[in-house]
C-alpha cells in the first residue's frame, strides 16, 4: 500500500521535521528583541542506520527530532543570542526543503492516482 512504504514514511517524517524547524526559526526571529531569549534549533536525524538491516519496502522510517536551546552564545548585552541574518537564511532553506518534500509527496499521490485511474480500463 502507498501509505505503508518506507518512501512515504520518509517523506512524512521529513515534512514534519521541516515544519517543526520552520516554527522554531519563526519563534526565534519573533523574539529578537526579547531580553535573555536564547535561540533554539531543531536537530533531526534519520533512523536510516537502524532500518538498513530491514530490506523490506514497507514499515516505519522514523526521524528523531529534538529542540535544543543554544545557551553558550550571547550576541547582545541584554543576553539575547538571536542572529536574524542566520535565522532568516535557515528559515528560507527550511522553506525550500519543505516545498521540495511537498512536491515529492504530491508526485507520489499523482502516481497512485494514475494507477487507480488506469487499472480498470
Amino acid at each position: 500500500m502507498l501509505f505503508d512504504t518506507k518512501a512515504f514514511h520518509a517523506l512524512e517524517g521529513g515534512l514534519n521535521a521541516s515544519w517543526l524547524q520552520q516554527q522554531v526559526l519563526q519563534q526565534n526571529i519573533s523574539n529578537v528583541e526579547t531580553p535573555n531569549y536564547k535561540c533554539k534549533s531543531v536537530k533531526f536525524e534519520d533512523m536510516l542506520n537502524s532500518n538498513m538491516a530491514n530490506t523490506s519496502t514497507s514499515g516505519d522510517y522514523a526521524f528523531k527530532t529534538s529542540v535544543d536551546t543554544e545557551e553558550n552564545t550571547q550576541n547582545r548585552l541584554d543576553g539575547n543570542n538571536v542572529d536574524t541574518d542566520s535565522q532568516s537564511l535557515e528559515l528560507y532553506k527550511s522553506y525550500v526543503q519543505y516545498s521540495y518534500l511537498t512536491n515529492k509527496m504530491n508526485s507520489q499521490f499523482n502516481n497512485f492516482k494514475y494507477v487507480l485511474n488506469n487499472a480498470f480500463k
